[in-house]
């Protein structure tokens, strides 16, 4: 006996014509329903269970060809189309191009009894899981079934255990149907107008679903519902391990995934689908290196090994050997912490496991439900290392107790290194927030209630269901790449479509109902908060202001310097002068001017921190008006683009200023001309208060020297040479 391949399913599809005129158009429909849910059954077959078998029997065609009328005779107009084999795209394209309707006429029961035989037959020395039909028919030719055959029939496709999964018209589901199909089972309609060889067919219909327990689904909900591609069912893997704790306590215990990252289908190997090349031809990569988007020849000598941490490149040396060895796989606790110490941003993104006592293991299963117990009552989290597999790189993992089912359990999550933690800082919320109206807040809750998505969307039977529920709703990204792939497998060399169709955008796009019902709460709030609109200054705006700022010292003087490098026009600026960096010459211009260029801010504040440093602290001349206006320009700017930067930097520049015995520089312009900490009245940004901005201008009394030059023209040589030096 073969080992298992998966299950096997055999597809009846009624080609045949009606003969009544009244339901020739009807069942014409029919027909090109029920050939494109062939198709997308075969797709999910491919997609999501490659190992399953598939076959195909057609009945209604002009031809017969079938085993039982070799056999027996009879079973005319009905054709073994595809023998149970593995699914495939060449099955798929000779059913799309070559089964078409035809004139004749065939039973279903017949039809029934040619697939019951044909999967019998072919399943014979392999072992599947399990077996169904799939008969896709609107049950137009009444059949004359017999008490005697459908039972006969009925014993043989229970002796297979197999299943049928009936597909046609005139059947409803339920409003709360989400579930895939072939997994729930609809009703016919009672108050249908239905011809009497449909009221005889669906009797017997019932009769054999009742039997074996099959299901019956209507075409244009199997049709929607096939259109979504169910993920590739995987059987859960444990990975197995022991628990350590301490020296002495080990626990055999078995991880599975119970939160993970959805991955998308995996590489494929790509062939030209050009009909004039070679089948041979291969699309080849090809690696090429650019600098400053241009691009360039590299040698391999000149390429040095290294690795990406983060956006970091870092080099890594071949002739430094380390060798680290993990050891054997386990899961070794390194101790507990109080829960509270775990925090949601100490969690790393790789989905979380569930740990449980491995499977036979009576004294780890106690073992491991006492410590969840002193876990949970304790309220402590485990941390452990993780080695996934032997000599693995150790990974450090939070044990949180919990109950599954009232099951005890672990529930494992990795932690981050603290290099990646990263903790964001926010301005403080205004102090002084407007109090909504009471109608503000009615009308409010009037949009919260009409965008409800439990109610969005009305079935065919009027009856209302949820929208984009949890488990009902797929990843449109995923069934976009599954629709595209299938679209070019079946025709090469067509062009993929520019806009995904109606049911993917369905799963992207607001439900009508509840946009229409929303309308009129959104018009209310649209009424009670007006919206002023904040014209933001553009940077050359904020630019002239910083030009209108006049000092008390020769205001005349640094105004014309502001000037003349933040109100120049970028024609005439550009003619004049080219500049790359911040200056000494004329920081304050260049500095503008670079901003007002699109540098970015934190790079042309860099640069001009370094220039007022050179400035006050290396140059030999005095510094003079050009590092005032400096001043001036690099905290205006930092009101409106992020105070962080600015408050940070003037808080070292204090010290260094009182270090190297600038305290008159301090005086006069820090402290004279008010160029300290921005605080939070200043810029909404700033996190600095009214309080800790004013503190900022106090300095620390400093004793003044025992002995002073009273004529003042006394000079020290040896302070005079670290003037020069600028070493203070």
């Amino acid at each position: 006996m073969a080992r298992a391949s998966g299950k096997a399913h055999i597809i009846v599809l009624d080609v045949g014509l009606s003969t009544a005129i009244a339901t020739g158009i009807e069942k014409q429909s029919f027909f090109q329903k029920a050939k494109t849910c062939v198709s997308l059954i075969i797709q999910r077959l491919i997609f999501s269970a490659p190992n399953d078998h598939v076959g195909v029997v057609l009945f209604g065609t002009q031809e017969t060809n079938n085993q039982l009328s070799v056999e027996l005779g009879g079973y005319e107009h009905i054709t073994e189309a595809f023998e149970l084999k593995q699914a495939s795209w060449q099955t798929l394209r000779i059913l799309q191009k070559q089964v078409t309707r035809s004139s004749s006429e065939a039973g279903w029961f017949d039809a029934l009894i040619v697939a019951a035989n044909l999967l019998k037959t072919e399943s014979l020395g392999k072992k599947f899981t399990d077996y169904s039909i799939i008969l896709i028919s609107p049950l137009f030719t009444r059949d004359n079934v017999a008490e005697d055959q459908i039972a006969g029939v009925l014993e043989g496709i229970r002796g297979m255990q197999a299943v049928l999964h009936v597909i046609t018209n005139f059947v409803q589901h339920p409003a709360a149907t989400v579930a895939s199909i072939f997994t729930t089972s609809g009703t016919f309609e009672e108050q249908a107008n239905k011809s009497e060889a449909r009221a005889w067919n669906e009797r017997w219909v019932k009769k054999v679903l009742n039997d074996t327990n099959g299901t019956v689904s209507n075409i244009n909900w199997a049709e929607r519902m096939l259109a979504f591609f169910d993920p590739k069912a995987v059987r859960p893997t444990p990975w197995n391990s022991v628990l350590c704790i301490g020296t002495k306590v080990n626990l055999s215990i078995s991880a599975y995934v119970m939160i993970s990252e959805e991955k998308g289908l995996g590489s494929f190997k790509v062939d030209s689908v050009d009909d004039s090349t070679s089948s041979t031809t291969r699309v080849e990569m090809k690696t090429q290196y650019f600098l400053n988007d241009k691009p360039m020849e590299i040698s391999m000598q000149d390429i040095i090994m290294g690795y990406m941490y983060g956006s970091t490149a870092v080099p890594y040396d071949n002739t430094i050997d380390i060798e680290y060895r993990s050891g054997e796989a386990r899961l070794a606790c390194l101790g507990f912490t109080a829960s509270s110490n775990i925090l949601e941003e100490h969690l790393g993104a790789k989905g979380s496991h569930v740990v449980v006592a491995k499977k036979g293991c009576t004294a780890s299963n106690h073992k491991l439900s006492a410590l969840v117990k002193a876990m949970a009552e304790l309220n402590v989290t485990m941390i452990a290392a993780k080695v996934y597999r032997k000599d693995n790189r150790p990974r450090l993992n939070a044990l949180v107790p919990t109950y599954r089912n009232e099951v005890p359990c672990l529930t494992m999550l990795e932690l981050i290194f603290k290099d990646e933690l990263c903790c964001l800082k926010f301005p403080p919320l205004l102090k002084s927030k407007p109090k909504p109206t009471a109608e503000q807040y009615d009308a409010i809750g009037k949009l919260i209630d009409s965008m409800n998505l439990m109610d969005a969307f009305d079935d065919s039977n009027g009856e209302a269901r949820e929208a984009f529920a949890l488990h009902g709703t797929y990843n449109p990204t995923l069934q976009h790449v599954y629709r595209a792939v299938a679209r070019r497998a079946l025709n090469p060399n067509q062009p993929l479509p520019a806009e995904p169709d109606s049911t993917l955008q369905e799963l992207t796009t607001v439900p009508k109902k509840v946009a229409d019902r929303s309308k009129p709460a959104l018009e209310d709030v649209k009424k009670l908060f007006e919206l002023k609109e904040i014209k933001q200054n553009t940077r050359a705006e904020w630019l002239q202001r910083m030009a209108k700022v006049k000092l008390e010292d020769d205001a005349t003087s640094i105004v014309s310097t502001v000037d003349s490098g933040i109100l120049m026009d970028d024609d005439d600026d550009t003619d004049r002068r080219t500049v790359v960096s911040v200056g000494t010459i004329t920081p304050a211009q260049d500095f503008a001017l670079l901003l007002r260029r699109g540098e970015k801010f934190a790079t042309v504040a860099t640069q001009l921190q370094n220039v007022l440093f050179e400035l006050l602290f290396t140059s030999m001349r005095p510094p003079g008006d050009k590092v005032v206006a400096a001043l001036i320009v690099y905290r205006s700017e930092a009101r409106n683009l992020g105070p962080y930067r600015y408050n940070e930097w003037m808080t070292e520049f204090k010290q260094m200023l009182l270090t190297r015995r600038k305290e008159a520089f301090w005086e006069a312009v820090i402290v004279g001309k008010r160029l300290g900490l921005i605080d939070s009245q200043e810029s909404d940004m700033s996190t600095v208060s009214v309080e800790q901005a004013a503190t900022f201008y106090e300095t620390p009394t400093q004793s003044k020297p025992a002995v002073e030059s009273s004529a003042g023209d006394e000079i020290d040589s040896d302070s005079l040479f670290d003037e020069l030096n600028g070493s203070f």
